[in-house]
Order: C-alpha cells, then structure tokens, then sequence
C-alpha cells in the first residue's frame, strides 16, 4: 500500500511538471511574434529547424500543446483523486477537486505562464524540440483532431486558417513608447524610431522648404554673382531660374564654379555649367524621393504642385531631418524655432509645424486647413493678421486656452509669434491679478 501511495505522488508531480511545461510552452509561443522568432533562429542555430517548424504551423504546434496538456491534467486529477481515495477514503474524493484545483491553476498555469512571459526566449528554445517530438508520436491523433476541427470550422462558418501573432504599427509604437518610459530607450532613440515608422506615410509637402522661402539665382548670372549667394546663404546647391522662380530650369552645384573660379573667368554665365533639375510632384511619398535621389545620384529636387508650379525645394537632408531630427551645420544660422520665456510664454517662429509645436508643449495644437502655427493664425483670423493683434486659440481634448500674439509680418506671412498659456481660462498680464 505505502510502495503504492509513493508511486501516485511521483506520478502527480511528474504530471503536474509535464502540465507546467505545456503551459509555459503555449505562453512562449503566443507571446512571439514572427520578428522576434527570426531573431532567436540566429541566437540558437542549433534549434533552427524547430523554429522553422513552429513558424510553417503554428496551429498544428498550439494543438500539441493543447491536447497534451488536457490529457495530463486529465491524468493528474484522476491520480489525485485515486491518492486522496487511498488516504482518506470516500472523503478524500471531494478533498482532491479543492487540492488539485488549487495545484493545477497555481503550478500548472499561473507560475508556468508568469515565468513564460519573462523567459520566454529559453523556454521557447527548450520546448520546441520536445514538442517536435510529440508531434511525431501523436501524428496520426492529431491528423483525426485537426481535420474534425476544421470540420466544425466549415458548419459553423468559421475561417481557422492558422494566422501567426504579429505587432501592428499601433502597438510597435506604443512599445516604443513603454520602451522609453522604462528606460531602455532614451528619447532620442524614441524619436527616431518614430521618425523611421512615419517616413514611410510622410509627404513630400510635409518636409520641403515652400518657395518664399527658397534661394534661387537667375539664369542670366554670373559665377560671381552666384558666389555671393553661396557665401551669403552657406548653400552648396542653388536652383536656377529663368524668367521667374516658378520657371526652374535647373540646379547649380559649388563645386561646378571651381573651375571657373581658379582660372578667374568670373563672368561665365550659369546656365552653362548647371545640371539638370529633379522635379517630383509634392504629393510623392518622401521614401519614394529618398530612393528617387538615390538612383539618380541627387541631393537636392524641384517639387511642384498639382498645375506644375514651384512649391518648393526638398534636400537629402531635409529627408534625413525626419528620422534624426533638425540638423544645424556651420553654416545655418537658423533662429530656434521655439524660445521659452521667464514669464512663462513661448516664442515661436510661423513656419513651426503643428505637430511638433504639440510635441514641444504637450498640448495639441489642430486644424484642417493648416499645418503650421503661422497657417492655423491665418485660419482662424480669416485675414492677414497685423503685427500686436492677439487671438485665442482652445486646444481640443484638453481645453487648454491659448492667447497667440502675432509679432513679426512678412510679405503676407507670419515669422514670429508669441504663445502664452491662460491660467483656468483667464489670463493675467505681467503685474496684474
């Protein structure tokens, strides 16, 4: 009786061991996604043909691991219950569904799952090829299982086709994001990591310099007149018009004046030694433009908009600002787009995207005729704003109240602008209450 009683606890806690490894086996895998599977085929190559495996089907493994962990707590409820039978008679009957409840959800679920999600790497490494195994054993159980399910599938209108778990955009974002609050990102890395996801939704007309904005030189110029705009701008590239900037008719490099330069022949015209413009459609994918500049060997494109004028110019490293952030060589003198203040506003240059200034604030700034605070003044006001008027402006969601005081006007744009934040929606001036 005893070598009996002895036989049925070794047995209970065999099973009860096989039931936590099925159950940290089904964790690891639900909680992989096909990256991070690939990934681990390079850190454990000796296991790659079982990764291989889990990835062809992954419904066939999830069944393995259902059936066998059924069967075993099957197994283990019906040992214990013999176990109690022996030990306490008819009452040890209804003693092993509380005692074996209680075993099978703590050692066989919830600490096996639990330790799955934080090791789920060398547990995933581990089971697959006993898993393997079992699949070659129960094979012909398993063909009957899957085929009745699929069955069921067909009666019940049911799509069962195997769909391996994979990370949305959303959720890569919102890992991202964890990942910075964590502190296993810093938030440089977080930004560009976002930079990357956006680059491929990003427009051309989102990141080029609009045409007020560009420096261009007349056709009919001299290298030494080109030279002073060079000097003056710090430009390596200039575009060239012909009877207006909204006729390019091509691109001047610095390092084409060299020649000119060195044997003193400064009055060569420009159009002599320009290249050939790169025009792009303003509604072009900037990745699109990325791969565009780099088949044909270019830094700088003409982008027009949809009645074929100029509306800007975009640079490589205007492209490559999206995923690094703003890139200040010797030659910018660019004054920072927004400027704290000691009495707690902000100045703010026009051309200031909407939402990088929400970044910056941390209150969102929206519109949907405008994409620039100098566009969103524009769009509420209604008319061309002069210097000193003030607007107020509610952020949605929040109902933060801004005043937006317009401070500098140029050729019919906004450059600067003061933003202040009103206090429980009143503002009080500098000395007032």
């Amino acid at each position: 009786m005893n070598v009996l009683i002895t036989e049925s606890i070794i047995l209970l806690a065999l099973l009860l061991v096989l039931s936590a490894f099925f159950s940290a086996s089904e964790t690891a895998i639900t909680s992989s996604g096909r990256g991070k599977i690939l990934a681990l085929m390079e850190r454990y190559p000796y296991e790659k043909r079982f990764f291989d495996w889990l990835l062809r089907d992954i419904q066939r493994v999830l069944t393995i691991i259902l059936i066998s962990n059924n069967l075993v707590n099957i197994a283990a409820s019906t040992v214990g219950s013999s176990l109690a039978f022996m030990l306490l008679g008819q009452r040890g009957l209804f003693v092993s569904v509380a005692v074996m409840t209680v075993l099978i959800v703590i050692f066989g679920e919830i600490f096996p799952k639990s330790v799955a999600i934080v090791r789920s790497d060398p547990i995933l490494a581990f089971s697959l090829p006993l898993l393997r195994l079992l699949d070659i054993l129960l094979a012909p159980f398993l063909w009957i299982m899957v085929h009745v399910v699929r069955g069921l599938g067909v009666i019940f209108k049911v799509d069962l086709k195997a769909r391996h778990p994979f990370v949305t955009r959303e959720e890569f974002e919102q890992m991202v994001n964890i990942g910075e609050e964590s502190g296993a990102l810093e938030e440089v890395e977080r930004k560009m990591i976002h930079g990357i996801i956006s680059f491929e939704e990003t427009r051309v007309y989102e990141i080029m310099v609009p045409r007020t904005d560009m420096d261009a030189v007349s056709s009919d110029s001299t290298v030494a007149e080109a030279m002073k705009i060079f000097q003056e701008h710090g430009h390596s590239r200039v575009p060239i018009y012909d009877e207006s900037p909204d006729d390019i008719v091509g691109i001047l490099y610095v390092k084409d004046t060299i020649p000119s330069l060195l044997a003193g022949n400064l009055t060569v015209p420009v159009s002599t030694i320009m290249r050939q413009a790169l025009f792009v459609p303003e509604s072009m994918r900037v990745v699109e433009l990325f791969n565009t500049m780099k088949g044909r060997h270019v830094h700088m494109a003409i982008v027009v908009d949809e009645y074929g004028g100029v509306a800007g110019i975009a640079t490589l490293e205007d492209l490559l600002e999206e995923i690094v952030g703003e890139i200040q060589d010797e030659y910018d003198k660019e004054k920072p787009t927004l400027l704290p203040e000691e009495d707690g506003s902000y100045l703010v240059q026009g051309h200031l995207g909407l939402e990088d200034l929400s970044d910056f604030l941390g209150s969102s700034f929206e519109s949907e005729d405008a994409e620039s605070l100098g566009g969103l003044v524009l769009s509420i006001s209604g008319d061309f704003p002069s210097p000193g008027e003030k607007i107020l402006y509610t952020s949605p969601g929040e109902g933060q109240v801004w005043e937006i005081e317009v401070l500098e006007v140029e050729d019919h744009r906004i450059k600067l602008l003061r933003l202040r934040p009103k206090e429980n929606g009143f503002f009080f001036p500098e000395g007032g209450e």
